[in-house]
């Protein structure tokens, strides 16, 4: 009679017992359990996917409100503080600015400096 302890000394695992622990005792049956599982997985991550395409779009929905009133807010603040047509102003001085920068670079700023510093001479003397 053969004894049904091996060579360990461990008896086998019951297959009954195996179930209860929750590890499969044949191939086909792990087999199912893996694809339910990777089917839960993939459920999952689906669900999840469309929950952050959800959030990005309300994201979007509020930067996009966020930059429109950002936008009203700076038009009127122009209005206030240059009343009509103050795009139109500010390009005018713009260019004024940009005018009166490239005639100060064309001057002689030898000239200019003798200039000031005979001023300031005579201003001494006084």
């Amino acid at each position: 009679m053969q004894s049904s302890i091996n060579r360990d000394g461990f008896l086998p695992p019951d297959p009954d017992e195996l179930v209860a622990e929750g590890e499969l005792p044949f191939a086909d049956a792990v087999a199912e359990s893996a694809r339910e599982k990777a089917d839960q997985s993939l459920h999952r991550l689906q669900l999840e996917l469309r929950l952050l395409r959800a959030r990005i779009g309300l994201l979007r929905e509020d930067a996009e409100a966020a930059l429109k009133a950002k936008a009203t807010s700076v038009d009127a603040n122009a209005h206030v503080q240059l009343g009509d047509y103050p795009w139109f102003k500010l390009a005018i001085a713009t260019g004024v600015a940009f005018a009166v920068a490239r005639v100060i670079r064309n001057l002689p700023f030898g000239v200019l400096l003798a200039g000031l510093a005979g001023h300031a001479s005579q201003a001494r003397r006084w």
